[in-house]
């Protein structure tokens, strides 16, 4: 019997070796993620990799840092079939329908399913990341564009409800008088806190301008489809933007900074910001969340205003694919990773589910109804070149250079020979 027992120890143990060492020899999956430095600061990538880990054992990840905005070593290195990622999160939906171009990216309509399917996400976002019906990336650092107002200053001027909100504006004139009792001068006339500060760098200026179209208008396409440079709201929002200039109402400290706005707002040198909505947690971790309130740009309540995002896309030579796309949906946009973004940046993410949960603030109920209703900007191929036409005429305006009518003149004049076709 002793034998026995013997014989089976020594079979048990043989097999236990024979099992760690097949273990030892069972391949490693390793997911490579490459993103712009910044990215890693604010996005809490390790954490997401760990749960990962958790579910998924013998998966490794290795990190990259590109430089912002660096798009043409990706797709130089990917039409080489050089494999760099599996995940690449380091382009706006514009520069994606490049990649997607020259056939270097994998679509994600197979695991949109689900709790994931494509009627789950918030329409604005993903309709960026569609092309030719499929969609090739996942949106990422997505925004809002909006006004965001400091309400004590609003209580001083009493243009708040009995519970001391902001009483939205309804049109460009009554914005425009709010800005007059928002903005104080000293006894030389000079301006020592402007009613609102609007961010028109390069980065922000399409934005900024098509957020007024569509709140204004319903949309940004003129009736023969193209960008609206022409309608009257268009003529509207640069005279609104002008007159507040000119008399001093609002601030022009992006023409040199493209910080400038929201420093203005820390600072307590502006009462109302145009920009992202994401500002509203940046500002408020200076001044005070309570103070805080994110207010429509007039008549996008019911038009709804502009939205963009960053582009999360898998490259066609991946070499863990499916893996990679299972990161990306089960960690980075997960309720845990979407939330800990909506607390410390104010980002977005794609998902409703995720902002849904969070309706009971005031500040994302809002931000939800204005995501919910949002438009993207056209993925077309000069966008880059109409930006830089739009940008220099509308600085020139804003140094009373040239008038509303003229720079809307010169805009079309100089976007005629673009290629501004939207690509679908």
């Amino acid at each position: 019997m002793s034998r026995k027992i013997s014989v089976f120890l020594i079979i048990g143990l043989l097999l236990v070796m024979l099992g760690v060492n097949m273990t030892s020899f069972a391949k490693t999956e390793t997911l490579k993620v490459t993103a712009e430095a910044w990215y890693f600061n604010k996005y809490p990538m390790e954490e997401a990799a760990q749960r990962f880990q958790a579910d998924h054992p013998g998966v490794t990840f290795e990190w990259s840092k590109a430089g912002d905005f660096e798009v043409a070593p990706l797709m130089l290195a990917w039409s080489r079939n050089r494999y760099i990622a599996d995940v690449a999160i380091v382009a706006s939906p514009s520069e994606a329908v490049a990649f997607q171009a020259k056939g270097l990216l994998l679509s994600f309509d197979d695991v949109l399913v689900g709790k994931y399917a494509k009627d789950k996400w918030l329409q604005g976002f993903l309709d960026q990341c569609t092309i030719d019906g499929k969609v090739y990336a996942i949106p990422s650092d997505a925004e809002v564009m909006t006004l965001i107002g400091r309400k004590d200053f609003a209580k001083e001027a009493g243009l708040t409800d009995a519970n001391g909100n902001i009483i939205p504006a309804k049109d460009l004139n009554e914005l425009y008088s709010y800005l007059q009792k928002l903005t104080v001068k000293d006894s030389t006339g000079k301006t020592t806190r402007y009613g609102l500060t609007v961010n028109w760098c390069s980065e922000y200026m399409v934005y900024a301008y098509f957020s007024g179209i569509q709140a204004l208008r319903g949309s940004i396409y003129d009736k023969n489809g193209n960008l609206d440079f022409s309608s009257k709201e268009a003529l509207a929002l640069l005279d609104f933007w002008q007159k507040g200039v000119k008399e001093g109402l609002i601030s022009t400290s992006s023409l040199v900074d493209h910080s400038g706005p929201r420093n203005d707002m820390k600072s307590g040198l502006a009462a109302i910001l145009w920009e992202d909505h994401a500002r509203v947690i940046e500002i408020g971790k200076v001044v005070g969340q309570d103070k805080m309130q994110i207010v429509p740009i007039p008549g996008a309540d019911t038009n709804g205003t502009v939205s963009y995002t960053m582009s999360l896309m898998i490259p066609k030579n991946a070499q863990n694919p499916q893996l990679a796309k299972q990161f990306v949906l089960e960690q980075m946009n997960a309720d845990w990773f979407a939330h800990d973004l909506m607390d410390k940046w104010g980002k977005l993410l794609g998902l409703k589910a995720n902002i849904e949960a969070r309706r009971d603030d005031p500040i994302w109920k809002t931000v939800y109804s204005l995501a919910d209703k949002s438009v993207g900007l056209p993925k077309t191929v000069d966008h880059a070149k109409m930006v830089d036409i739009m940008t220099a005429e509308i600085h020139n305006m804003l140094k009373m250079q040239q008038t509303p009518e003229k720079t809307l003149a010169n805009i079309q004049k100089q976007i005629k020979p673009l290629n501004l076709k939207p690509i679908k």
